[in-house]
């Protein structure tokens, strides 16, 4: 194909530049994406630690070390810290507890067991 002044012109002018905009646009996808992904890893070890001291701490009141009944002073534990509380079981001295949280885009949960040792 020839331009208004006679020369050649290339098909391919200018793909360089739409490259080169894909190639960025990919590049902040991927950098998005793993944000996310790290986010959700460190607020679902964030959970795990809140719901390991929501049980120890509704063990500690089953046993008598602090004052308060165990399931609400679990809750009262996550509320502080953002969590909800699912699950309260006692069996004996040991206190099952399971809560969730949400993360980015999707729901965590974790689960603990806390009890005096055997």
């Amino acid at each position: 194909m020839r331009s208004k002044d006679g020369a050649l012109k290339n098909s391919q002018d200018g793909s360089g530049t739409v490259l080169a905009l894909a190639a960025v646009a990919l590049a902040i996808s991927l950098f998005s994406l793993s944000q996310v992904v790290a986010y959700n890893l460190i607020a679902q070890r964030r959970l795990q630690a809140t719901v390991d001291a929501m049980a120890i701490g509704a063990t500690d009141a089953l046993r008598g070390l602090n004052t308060g009944y165990p399931c609400p002073t679990a809750g009262e534990i996550g509320l502080i810290k953002g969590v909800e509380l699912d699950t309260c079981r006692i069996v004996g001295f040991e206190v099952f507890i399971s809560a969730h949280s949400k993360g980015v885009g999707i729901v965590l949960s974790a689960s603990a067991l806390a009890g005096p040792s055997s």
